[in-house]
């Protein structure tokens, strides 16, 4: 099945009578680092278990699932009583030698047996055959079906949501990059007028101030910064197109695009910078709490 933008949040619900059984189903989803699946259902279909998560695994690669299901009607498992021959003599013995050593008279009465621990022994069969077996799993896979039709609806959501804000960070990034000549130069004049204010010496070195300047001026670079965000921005909407999961690499992309762009806004002092900074952060953070949606 081709695999699109998906969020990790769905719900599906199915009844469906087998015979005289009907079986209610119920999956819902909700985001985790990996595919989880968690069973609440009768002991009868204890031994399904397995295929039921290789269904699951069939529609999701992530999320955590918790699969309901519930049986009325006509039960698929039959009981039986026996009695435990070996334990009642046991107990029957151990009267009869407390008659004879103790004076203890009277019969025990049919009543009183009942009442002894471990006496009967309860025995249940269940007839889950193949037919009813692929019944209960094609109700699985009707309610997976609507919940990855759910969570195909709002992966869609979630995605036109990631694309308008990187698109977002893209356009302030690139005012970030105009601004780079501009930083720069007001840079260098500040640096310079601060060191000749406190230059006592007359005979200073221009060129060697020049030169400080000029390596102090290019830690402040912001260059290599910008060339990565505009990267990452790159590989947002280059995983959008991928047809696999890729919540996880949008995370780690995420962390990226915020990284770089506090090392900027450590960088700069300058006040036009530090607005961009703090709406570049604004609208990455809303990105990394999207993701954290997406399958």
């Amino acid at each position: 099945m081709k695999k699109l933008v998906n969020s990790m949040t769905g719900f599906g619900q199915v009844q469906e009578k087998i015979d005289q059984t009907t079986i209610s189903m119920e999956v819902k989803t909700v985001n985790h680092r990996f595919l989880d699946c968690a069973f609440k259902m009768p002991r009868e279909f204890l031994v399904l278990e397995d295929e039921m998560k290789k269904k699951v695994r069939q529609y999701l690669s992530r999320g955590r699932a918790e699969i309901f299901i519930n049986m009325t009607g006509e039960g698929i498992s039959s009981k039986s009583i026996q009695v435990n021959w070996e334990l009642l003599d046991q107990y029957l013995n151990a009267l009869d030698c407390i008659k004879k050593n103790r004076p203890v008279s009277g019969d025990i009465e049919i009543e009183e047996l009942l009442q002894l621990e471990g006496i009967f022994i309860e025995n249940e069969e269940v007839d889950l055959d193949e037919n009813l077996k692929e019944k209960v799993l094609s109700v699985l896979e009707n309610v997976l079906q609507k919940v990855h039709l759910m969570r195909q609806e709002e992966g869609k959501t979630l995605k036109k949501d990631v694309l308008n804000r990187i698109d977002e960070v893209k356009r302030l990034t690139l005012q970030l990059k105009e601004q780079i000549n501009t930083i720069q130069n007001e840079y260098r004049v500040k640096i310079k007028e601060r060191i000749e204010e406190h230059l006592t010496d007359v005979h200073f070195d221009e060129s060697r101030i020049v030169q400080e300047v000029a390596i102090l001026a290019d830690k402040a670079d912001i260059t290599e910064e910008i060339t990565r965000l505009l990267s990452h921005i790159e590989q947002v909407e280059d995983a959008m197109r991928l047809s696999q999961p890729i919540g996880r690499r949008l995370d780690f992309i995420a962390q990226e695009l915020l990284r770089e762009t506090n090392t900027i806004g450590s960088k700069s002092n300058n006040v036009q910078i530090s607005k961009i900074v703090v709406a570049l952060k604004s609208e990455i953070e809303k990105i990394k709490e999207q993701v954290q949606n997406i399958e």
